[in-house]
């Protein structure tokens, strides 16, 4: 049998498989990289490794149709939806803006509960009983009556449904501070306006000092605050 015509073989690289039959095989993946070491641009990163970083310069590649993108790292914001530029300087959900002053916060309290109500004071002191001149008292007139209506229904007004639907009464709007929700910086509805209103007995008990408690409080809230989850703000005026 000759061997004449048989083809040369080509050198094989040390260390190259081979099959049964003599011929050469592929090469042999690349070793992954070392532990904590990210793989090179390009090359896909191996079982629980992260991906590497795109070169300085470079936006990261979109990820694949359908899937979302990867969450943000911890202490940045997420970037915003496609297509809708940043909003800079918009108040982060939750931002309640800067805690009003003590002072401020007696303006508002002078307005709404005597200013406002000078009108029904007057009205309610013109026709309450009064005693004449042989000692009997006489009945109340039809001031008297007007003036608790304009009392009973300006609290309703002022206090509960204007505070608590948009956090500013009349006072607080003068005073420029608004009553928002702790935590979500959202008006707190007219029914805890009114339960707010209700807390206000607990910093009267002791003497009046709850009134004081935004002196020398971290959150510069009275006790029905504390009770209620509630802070006032200052706002632009």
């Amino acid at each position: 049998m000759s061997y004449e015509n048989t083809p040369p073989q080509p050198d094989r690289p040390e260390g190259s498989p081979q099959d049964a039959g003599g011929h050469q095989g592929p090469p042999p993946p690349p070793p992954p990289p070392p532990y904590g070491q990210p793989p090179a641009y390009g090359q896909p990163p191996a079982y629980g490794q992260a991906p590497p970083p795109p070169p300085y310069g470079q936006a990261p590649p979109p990820p694949p149709y359908g899937q979302a993108p990867p969450p943000p790292p911890y202490g940045q914001a997420p970037p915003p939806p496609y297509g809708q530029a940043p909003q800079y300087g918009a108040p982060a959900p939750g931002d309640t803006g800067a805690l009003a002053t003590w002072a401020k916060r007696a303006i508002g309290w002078v307005i709404d509960y005597i200013a406002v109500y000078i009108p029904g004071y007057i009205l309610y002191g013109l026709g309450a009983p009064k005693v004449d001149a042989t000692g009997a008292v006489t009945a109340p007139s039809a001031l008297y009556y007007l003036g608790a209506l304009y009392i009973i229904g300006m609290a309703v007004f002022n206090r509960w449904y204007k505070g608590g639907t948009t956090g500013q009464t009349i006072g607080r709007g003068v005073a420029g501070v608004k009553l928002v929700k702790e935590g979500t910086g959202q008006p707190i509805g007219m029914g805890m306006a009114f339960m707010r209103d209700l807390a206000h007995i607990v910093d009267s008990l002791i003497c009046y000092v709850g009134w004081f408690f935004p002196l020398w409080d971290a959150k510069r809230q009275t006790l029905a605050d504390k009770m209620l989850g509630t802070v006032v703000v200052t706002v632009a005026t």
